[in-house]
């Protein structure tokens, strides 16, 4: 839970930073890049937490693999560095994305689906929560799961609205046995 509150304060910093010299879009890009690369390139944080290698290398390697990303990005990711925190990288990423959908009216929503949705269909969901909700906009993930056998299982922070076909028959199951007893 610290390491959670640690992690949010870095984010909450940047955000700040960037929204005082107007690069909101550009570190949220840079920050998405660089959870991309901690999460697809093992050997990159394996170098950057190995001990025997020098701070100053890391760093070094932190200058070039992010030369194009802004001095703020770049300065963040080396405080994370010097913090022992590099590996928290993605989560970093998400809190940025969150503060920057929160700024914006909007929220991120995963919707798990026996198949990729199309647009028209990712469309109606977002308006069907947005409604609900009351909020601005609804941006959508869409994660292809196909053990639900139908219908949707929506994630919107820590609440799910699962209106999955194996959902339903699991509270038909139960209400079933509940009545047999």
């Amino acid at each position: 839970m610290r390491d959670v509150t640690i992690v949010k304060r870095y984010a909450e910093a940047l955000f700040e930073v960037a929204e005082n010299r107007d690069i909101v879009e550009t570190v949220r890009a840079e920050l998405h890049t660089a959870k991309q690369v901690a999460q697809n390139d093992a050997a990159f944080l394996r170098y950057l937490s190995e001990p025997k290698v020098s701070l100053d290398k890391k760093k070094a390697l932190i200058e070039t693999s992010f030369a194009a990303a802004s001095i703020e990005t770049r300065n963040t990711l080396k405080l994370l560095l010097d913090a022992g925190r590099i590996g928290s990288i993605p989560q970093m990423a998400d809190v940025f994305q969150a503060l920057h959908d929160e700024k914006q009216g909007t929220v991120q929503a995963t919707v798990y689906s026996v198949r990729e949705l199309s647009v028209a269909e990712r469309q109606t969901v977002a308006d069907t929560f947005s409604k609900k909700l009351g909020i601005q906009a609804v941006s959508i993930d869409n994660k292809v799961d196909p053990t639900l056998l139908g219908g949707l299982k929506v994630r919107i922070g820590n609440t799910v609205y699962d209106s999955s076909i194996k959902n339903q028959l699991t509270r038909i199951e139960r209400n079933l046995v509940n009545v047999s007893k």
